[in-house]
């Protein structure tokens, strides 16, 4: 049994496609489908119940599931404990975060550790907050960073690192930039730049509306744009008004290229969170990781 057929055959429950599959893991759908007949064929059992339009496991396909998963276990904790063997740290820091966290918090925290550990190498993939669970969960990822809590039935551990708030930002040439002040009611009529409608501050701003019986919808928005950076720089250039994450407009608000305005009975507040697994199968580069980070979001310099 080649134990690579298990590890498609776990992502094939995970995804749900066997498209999806063969896009996550670079490889052809045909070979996908070759891999999970063949492991069938090594186990003589039916894994899926391929008279279901929908994805579903047989008996033999939920026991083989189980061992999938404890097989990935194992190795993780036997690459856990070779790593503590070694006295340097090295290896690659595999980070999936959310959109804030990844393009302003874990950049810096990344640079200050790498400039301590000059053999390690680190990526991080941008994702919504329920991929980065999920992606931890299922074990593509040691770390993540996101806007929400894991369910409790997940299994994994969190701590806060940073608190956020959700700000309305418009060019200093903009007729709503004379006022300290502003009514939902007098944002009407003029254009909204706007994050994607599957991003976390788009989706923590609806719902913090909808608490006022507003509809984001009743703003015009001229132009979708699927980063803060990219909002901020259209607002900046007069392309329209925004709500973004004030940490993500702290650079330009400090330099006086936009202006922040407070808008009468509206705060809209988030939280960012590591997430990860504890215990022993961590390697000993994602327990320094997350020591590091702890001590970092807790030192007086830690300005989130």
């Amino acid at each position: 049994m080649n134990l690579d057929y298990l590890i498609t055959f776990r992502e094939l429950v995970r995804l749900g496609s066997f498209s999806a599959v063969a896009r996550h893991l670079s490889i052809s759908q045909p070979a996908v489908s070759f891999q999970i007949q063949k492991l069938e064929s090594d186990l003589s059992a039916t894994l899926i119940d391929r008279s279901q339009k929908k994805l579903k496991l047989t008996d033999a396909g939920r026991i083989v599931l189980a061992f999938a998963k404890s097989i990935n276990d194992e190795h993780a904790r036997l690459q856990s404990a070779l790593d503590r063997l070694r006295e340097d740290i090295t290896g690659e820091l595999k980070i999936a975060s959310s959109t804030i966290p990844g393009e302003f918090l874990v950049p810096p925290l990344l640079g200050e550790f790498m400039a301590s550990h000059s053999d390690i190498t680190a990526r991080v993939d941008i994702m919504d907050s329920a991929v980065v669970i999920d992606g931890v969960k299922y074990g593509d990822y040691k770390i993540g960073f996101c806007g929400l809590l894991p369910p409790e039935t997940d299994g994994l551990s969190s701590f806060k690192i940073a608190s956020d708030e959700i700000v309305l930002i418009t060019s200093p040439n903009h007729p709503l930039a004379l006022k300290n002040e502003a009514s939902l009611d007098d944002l009407a009529g003029y254009s909204l730049v706007s994050r994607e409608i599957t991003s976390g501050t788009r989706q923590s701003l609806e719902l913090s509306l909808a608490d006022l019986n507003f509809d984001l919808n009743k703003l015009k928005t001229r132009l979708m744009l699927s980063n803060t950076e990219a909002v901020v720089s259209a607002v900046e250039a007069g392309n329209g008004i925004a709500f973004v994450s004030s940490i993500g407009a702290r650079k330009n608000l400090g330099i006086g290229s936009i202006r922040k305005i407070s808008i009468a009975g509206l705060a809209v507040q988030r939280d960012f969170y590591c997430i990860h697994y504890a215990g022993e199968t961590n390697s000993r580069l994602i327990e320094e990781f997350l020591t590091f980070t702890k001590s970092k979001i807790n030192s007086p310099d830690w300005s989130c």
